[in-house]
């Protein structure tokens, strides 16, 4: 068959220009990668203008950077030598758990000449969002490689309680028994958080090769209309531009981790090194032909548009509080909604619930922005075209759970817990200090989260810090309104559910909470929505276009 022939239907894409579409393609097929350093870079942001080469740039294409800590030295990392000889580690810089370095990215835009032709306003968030239907062996043995992230799972052998021992870790946050790791000392406690096998400055005692974490993404990850679609870059008259933002809070991109009685180094962090290697591949001439004939005729591609709502919840104190989120949308053709709702970052003083902690907290420092924290007594539904999408609302984790699957058309890998409320993320003793949760300042000073080098007792840096970093910080919400499913549902003709005059409501119910409460902050809630539209490209020229 030849690789030019066409899709039956309205649209009439070349097979070559559809990822995964060609079929017996000519095997004189060449593939041509292009190391491409930015045109114009600084910390805020990189520009690059694609080559024009080749036949179409491919999908797989990658982008490349590093996260650097920008304080890390050997003396800072390495402390004095412990009564066994082995030099305990009083500091260390980690990416975040489940995301890893993808943190780091904020938007990304994709320009032909000067019409925006591909936009993605939260490149972390969404990509983390559809990378959690990625197969667990997967993920942990490539992409946390990747991205600097942890998916590991290992029972924990040792603990200071009884409590502590049997339980699921991530494999970097299990305990380390005495004389097993470095910075252990005599006796039978857990001496500290083996976190430090993907942190910077573990791999090498030599500065220059530790102070960053290269991380690599595919372009089809940063835009995801790339996914069904080789871009025609050589038949394009105007150049095309990628500009991808850069995030530069260290608290949203890294996790320090300190011994408690050391001062931090530093928290500054930066973006080295971004780099686009650019896959482009070479058809014979025939099917070079077509495709001059084609990008001439009109091609018209039906792609997927990535769009951020942001709103702000206020703190409440009010039981079963329920809140409407206008997300407009109307006349727009909906394929996917995916909902992140996230706590404030900064906690309550216990002491003075009007003045903010100095700290952040553990979802916070573990997770930065790529989470949804499930709330108490949660539950939500959506409204479009004056409809309710489920029949009542879904107020349980199994049910989030199941329809967050169906929206990704994959099962969800979730961590365990990662979907129910911390119950006894603010238990308090009789004096109304947190003694499970990470809510207090003193568990979050400059220095970061503890990491102990003695007695663990002396540390917050325990399995409930780490229970509460993980517990229900992956609770997003799906809705699919995709008629056919992934091949189906980019016929603009079918793709999904058309908004009428009136526009989207999303509800979400969930308990505010006492003074000295999680529940009492306000809440963050970014809902990523997939509309169609559609890329025409006539005589060398690119448009596009709501479906």
């Amino acid at each position: 068959m030849n690789p030019m022939n066409q899709n039956q239907g309205e649209n009439m894409i070349p097979q070559v220009l559809q990822q995964n579409g060609a079929t017996d393609e000519n095997q004189d097929t060449v593939l041509t990668t292009i190391r491409l350093e930015p045109n114009a870079n600084s910390q805020i942001s990189s520009i690059f203008i694609l080559p024009k080469s080749g036949s179409v740039l491919d999908s797989n294409s990658s982008l490349v950077w590093s996260v650097a800590w920008n304080d890390f030295a050997v003396a800072n990392v390495l402390g004095a030598a412990a009564a066994n000889g082995q030099k305990p580690i009083d500091q260390a810089v980690i990416p975040k758990t489940f995301s890893g370095c993808l943190n780091s990215i904020r938007r990304a835009r994709m320009y032909i000449g000067g019409r925006l032709l591909f936009e993605n306003p939260d490149v972390a968030l969404s990509a983390h969002i559809h990378k959690l239907s990625t197969n667990p062996d997967h993920y942990e043995e490539v992409e946390d490689c990747k991205l600097g992230s942890q998916h590991g799972l290992q029972v924990q052998q040792n603990g200071a309680t009884l409590e502590e021992r049997g339980k699921y870790q991530t494999g970097t946050d299990g305990w380390i028994a005495a004389g097993n790791g470095v910075g252990a000392v005599a006796g039978d406690a857990p001496d500290r958080n083996d976190q430090l096998n993907r942190a910077v400055g573990s791999h090498s005692l030599v500065p220059v090769q530790n102070f960053s974490w290269e991380a690599t993404l595919l372009l089809s990850d940063v835009f995801p209309a790339l996914k069904h679609l080789q871009l025609p870059v050589k038949f394009l008259k105007d150049e095309c531009r990628v500009e991808i933002d850069w995030e530069t809070n260290f608290n949203e991109v890294l996790n320090p981790i300190s011994n408690e009685t050391n001062a931090f180094a530093g928290q500054t962090m930066s973006i080295q090194n971004p780099l686009l290697y650019l896959d482009y591949l070479t058809y014979n001439e025939e099917v070079e032909a077509g495709l001059t004939m084609a990008s001439q005729n009109g091609i018209v591609i039906p792609y997927r548009e990535m769009n951020l709502i942001s709103k702000q919840l206020p703190a409440s104190t009010v039981a079963n509080d329920s809140q409407d989120i206008f997300l407009g949308f109307q006349g727009k053709l909906l394929m996917k909604i995916y909902v992140s709702h996230r706590f404030s970052n900064t906690g309550v003083n216990v002491s003075n619930p009007n003045v903010p902690i100095s700290g952040v907290m553990a979802y916070q420092q573990f997770q930065g922005r790529c989470r949804s924290d499930m709330g108490e007594n949660f539950s939500y539904n959506l409204i479009i075209n004056d409809l309710h999408i489920h029949d009542g609302k879904v107020n349980t984790a199994t049910q989030q759970y199941s329809y967050l699957s169906m929206t990704a058309e994959n099962p969800i890998y979730a961590f365990p817990n990662s979907f129910d409320f911390n119950a006894v993320y603010n238990r308090t003793d009789g004096n109304g200090v947190a003694i499970d949760g990470d809510i207090t300042s003193s568990q979050y000073e400059v220095g970061g989260r503890t990491l102990l080098t003695a007695v663990p007792a002396n540390s917050g840096a325990s399995p409930t810090n780490i229970r509460d970093g993980i517990i229900g910080t992956q609770a997003f919400i799906g809705f699919d309104l995709s008629k056919y499913g992934t091949d189906g549902g980019l016929n603009a003709a079918n793709a999904g559910y058309r908004v009428g005059s009136t526009p989207i409501v999303l509800n979400i119910t969930q308990d505010g909470g006492a003074a000295a409460s999680r529940q009492r902050l306000p809440k963050q809630v970014d809902v990523i929505c997939e509309t169609i539209k559609i890329l025409q490209i006539r005589n060398g020229m690119a448009d596009v276009m709501d479906a």
